[in-house]
């Protein structure tokens, strides 16, 4: 019994000598997996030579193209108003009425001296001449009667009143938007300096200034994108249109450039103004590939499975690329995403 006891304890102790190495074995191999690096996910471009768009940015001012101011032509009470503030109206549309029955007063005068003095001209015409065919009287026979008969001064007041009683209706001179409207149905018009303007803001204007240095830059007709500081993701395209040949005391040109309104802009709003011209044959990459290490421009590039670090020389920047001067070849697969926390020779996957 002795002898099974001492032969069972001998196989027990042999067992437990025997799992030992194993469990060694176990956890170094689960170290040595801990510690393999994860593959960074990232995307990439091909680089090839392109045309890089060098940029000039100035920021605007937007107006219509055809702004009128309307007035108040006569005085009086304001009887019928029928705008508001950013209402569209059409050239010759009936805008206001000014009570008119002053003015219809004087034109009835007016028309009654009128037909009086065209009496007594021709009255005179006889008197002075015998006759009142006027193809038969020299021209300053003519002028004296029409002095002497007073119808000169009938045709003016006549003229006017008929004026003043036409301007009692005010109509749109140009199609447009209403704007500055102050005026109030029931009260004079001469409370108001004018009735309203009129803005005509589907073809606008911005004006823009340019240093001196880079007038060379510009062209008349050369395009122009324009974007609205109240939404930068909008963007309008325009042309430039006028360049004025005078470099002010501040050492500014003024530009003009001409756009279709898209209805996002209104006047006087301000704009940023964004000028391209073509560079070709550059080694063009998104800005986002661009990172700093150690104060200096680094671009990674993918290398089979490793991110290769590359110190880079910018040529020109734009809003959107930059173009690489030194630093980069043509083919190289330049990484543009997950390169944040990237160092050399991280190993990568492509995304």
């Amino acid at each position: 019994m002795k002898v099974k006891s001492q032969i069972a304890l001998l196989i027990i102790i042999s067992l437990i000598a025997s799992c030992k190495p194993k469990t060694a074995e176990n956890l170094e191999e689960m170290a040595r997996r801990s510690s393999r690096p994860e593959a960074v996910l990232v995307k990439t471009v091909k680089l090839e030579p392109s045309t890089f768009y060098n940029e000039l940015v100035s920021n605007g001012k937007a107006y219509s193209s055809e702004k009128a101011v309307v007035p108040f032509r006569v005085n009086g009470i304001i009887k019928e108003l029928r705008i508001q503030n950013g209402q569209k109206v059409k050239a010759g549309e009936l805008l206001a009425v000014i009570e008119d029955t002053e003015f219809k007063a004087e034109l009835l005068k007016a028309e009654e001296d009128l037909e009086r003095a065209r009496i007594d001209f021709k009255d005179d015409l006889i008197s002075f001449n015998l006759t009142d065919d006027t193809t038969k009287i020299a021209p300053s026979a003519l002028k004296y009667s029409k002095i002497r008969s007073g119808l000169n001064s009938a045709l003016i007041t006549y003229g006017t009143a008929q004026n003043n009683y036409n301007n009692t209706r005010i109509c749109a001179p140009i199609s447009g938007s209403v704007a500055n409207l102050e005026a109030t149905q029931w009260n004079p018009s001469l409370n108001y300096k004018n009735l309203c303007a009129i803005i005509f803001d589907e073809v606008m204007d911005v004006e823009f200034p340019v240093i001196e240095s880079e007038y060379g830059f510009i062209r008349k007709g050369m395009p122009v994108g324009i974007i609205p500081f109240v939404n930068d993701s909008t963007l309008i395209k325009g042309t430039i249109s006028q360049i004025n040949p005078q470099v002010d005391e501040t050492g500014m040109i003024k530009v003009k450039a001409r756009f279709r309104n898209t209805g996002r802009l209104i006047d006087g709003m301000n704009v940023k103004v964004v000028m391209r011209k073509p560079v070709p044959g550059r080694l063009v990459v998104p800005k986002e590939a661009l990172v700093i290490r150690q104060g200096k421009d680094v671009i990674f590039v993918r290398q089979d499975s490793l991110a290769i670090w590359k110190y880079v020389t910018i040529e020109f920047e734009n809003s959107t690329s930059v173009s690489v001067k030194e630093g980069l070849e043509a083919g190289d697969l330049v990484i543009v995403s997950g390169n944040v926390n990237l160092a050399h020779e991280t190993i990568v996957r492509e995304e």
